[in-house]
């Protein structure tokens, strides 16, 4: 069973179950509670709600014998306010440290956090990559703004760059013959698969450990693609990649 469970806290309960649905085609294992709306049934947050959920994530995780030290709940939030909610029952119970909200985006941040957890990382990795989305798409939004306004802006600081040392890298042309091309699951699978490998991958110029970037490139079946590896286990993970471009993983 994963180390990490979620609360997805939303102003409308058909939000997070469209949140959580598409989440978990990606991450079937992981385990998802529900706070949503006000208790009357509008559209709102509502404390008890929250803290109706979040007890039950947490006594879904923190098993008998469990390793509790990589347990913990993550909290997503759709708008400020449930935000705030969330916090404040955070804070009212000492913020316990197998608890954590962060700020990021709920869909993508969702779908890179439970990806991180179906791969066994921890309530900080898994909070990592869910604020790593965040990045991702101001990244993205920047160079979208400078294009639209032909303003040329700063880098942002956290900008990920990659360094190319002088160690090999392997370069492979690559058609997708997978029918679901290189969309959200199959993402998924692909970033899974190349976990445990001692490399660094991009397609198509994007890190191939991000399922939001993958998934970016809108790759159809039939479609070309430029895969680039460095590492240890650069070999292994071209490998990889054109066995799951195939569809030999789905």
């Amino acid at each position: 069973m994963a180390c990490v469970a979620f609360v997805i806290i939303s102003h409308s309960q058909e939000l997070a179950e469209g949140v959580v649905e598409l989440a978990s085609q990606m991450a079937p294992d992981i385990h998802f509670e529900i706070a949503a709306g006000e208790d009357t049934g509008g559209l709102g947050t509502s404390m008890n709600k929250v803290e109706d959920a979040l007890d039950r994530a947490l006594a879904r995780i923190h098993k008998p014998g469990s390793d509790s030290c990589r347990r913990g709940v993550l909290l997503l939030t759709d708008l400020g306010s449930s935000t705030m909610v969330a916090q404040t029952v955070l804070e009212l119970r000492g913020n316990p440290k197998d608890c954590m909200c962060v700020t990021a985006p709920l869909v993508e941040g969702t779908v890179a956090a439970a990806v991180a957890a179906h791969g066994g990382s921890g309530l900080a990795q898994v909070a990592v990559a869910a604020c790593q989305s965040a990045i991702d798409l101001a990244e993205r939004a920047r160079t979208e703004i400078a294009h639209i306004t032909s303003v040329v802006l700063e880098p942002s600081s956290s900008s990920r760059i990659f360094e190319i040392t002088s160690q090999q890298i392997l370069e492979e042309e690559m058609t997708v013959s997978d029918p679901a091309g290189l969309h959200a699951r199959p993402a998924a699978l692909l970033v899974r698969a190349l976990a445990p490998i001692d490399a660094q991958v991009w397609i198509n110029d994007v890190d191939a450990s991000s399922v939001l970037e993958l998934m970016s490139l809108g790759v159809r079946q039939g479609q070309h693609i430029h895969v680039r590896a460095q590492g240890i286990e650069r070999e292994e993970a071209i490998r990889c990649v054109r066995e799951m471009l195939q569809g030999h993983g789905s």
